[in-house]
């Protein structure tokens, strides 16, 4: 377990280094750095210099109709990177996926779920050559983002999936949250991914506004009520982390594990807030574009975690699949976490 552990656990934060990069290209305007995919500019290492390409090579790679911009290797290779990553993480993903094939005797959801992981990380390339093909479709953007968080939810649910094994039933009493705690700590989460998709739109409305007006003074007068809404919700939000922080209290000496992600994504939420209010102030600067969306996704996962571990580590009614992973199905070679301090 601490070995699947580990590798899914890396290619959670390859996935959350992969958004942070996809900020820096949208930031740089680099998305069409390489205007073909898998290739670039039709090799698999990318030209540096405009002299390695065609004279043509604007019509030649043009896409959906239209011929490219001038040639810019900084951009090319931001791009590049950027795909780079997206290739690491795939690697990641087999080898989470054929580390959890032994899972399959004793908790088959962690197998099913690293599986569908993988599907994910396939789709999530899928979408992104699609997204080259369309130079940058409205929408599409937003489907990208929503794929990259749902790869991350899905492995931290298998990782949760994985503990759930070494705690019985004798560990866990006494630190239940009950249902409405569990219910806030849900709603918290949604809200969250509201927010972010709403937060992705908007990015897309910038980024036509700026083609029609390079001013950035006028970019947030020009955006429409949406912005408005994803303004005041954090309020909300900041109002349900501070409802779960009080209640959650007395089970932190228990669960250190909801001590540490209450206090990350009390600190996640106050940088979310000054790199919003930032960038409302500011004209919009360009490096806490990339910084905002970021720490999004951290507040996400660091959401997911805390609502998947009050689920999966609290004591519940067994299962026809959890009786097939009774503790003699632990037993063998494995030591158990009696204490939840551990």
């Amino acid at each position: 377990m601490k070995r699947y552990r580990s590798w899914a656990s890396i290619t959670i934060g390859a996935v959350l280094i992969l958004i942070l990069v996809g900020g820096i290209v949208r930031m740089t305007g680099s998305g069409m750095g390489c205007p073909d995919w898998p290739k670039c500019f039709g090799q698999w290492v990318p030209p540096t210099d405009i002299s390695e390409l065609p004279a043509d090579y604007k019509s030649r790679f043009q896409v959906a109709g239209r011929e490219i911009a001038d040639f810019d290797p900084f951009k090319t290779w931001v791009e590049y990177l950027n795909r780079l990553v997206g290739v690491v993480i795939g690697l990641l993903g087999i080898i989470t996926a054929v580390l959890s094939v032994p899972f399959f005797r004793v908790r088959r959801r962690v197998t099913w779920l690293s599986f569908l992981g993988l599907f994910l990380i396939i789709l999530e390339g899928g979408i992104g050559a699609y997204v080259v093909k369309t130079d940058l479709q409205v929408g599409l953007v937003s489907l990208h983002m929503a794929v990259a968080m749902g790869v991350v939810a899905v492995y931290m649910m298998a990782i949760t999936e994985a503990f759930q094994g070494y705690f019985t039933d004798k560990s866990a009493q006494g630190i239940s949250p009950g249902k409405n705690l569990k219910a806030m700590a849900a709603l918290l989460l949604g809200l969250t991914l509201i927010q972010m998709l709403v937060g992705t739109q908007i990015r897309e409305q910038i980024d036509l506004i700026a083609q029609q007006n390079p001013d950035r003074s006028t970019w947030i007068a020009a955006l429409d009520s949406v912005y408005v809404l994803h303004k005041f919700s954090y309020y909300a939000i900041v109002g349900i982390w501070l409802y779960l922080a009080w209640k959650l209290r007395p089970f932190f000496g228990q669960m250190p594990l909801w001590k540490n992600l209450i206090s990350l994504i009390g600190v996640v939420l106050v940088a979310e807030v000054a790199f919003g209010l930032g960038m409302h102030h500011f004209e919009v600067p360009v490096l806490l574009q990339p910084l905002h969306l970021w720490f999004a996704s951290l507040l996400f996962a660091a959401e997911f975690g805390l609502l998947a571990s009050m689920w999966k580590l609290s004591p519940v009614e067994s299962t026809e699949d959890d009786k097939e992973t009774s503790v003699h199905d632990y037993q063998e070679g494995r030591t158990y976490i009696q204490n939840p301090q551990v």
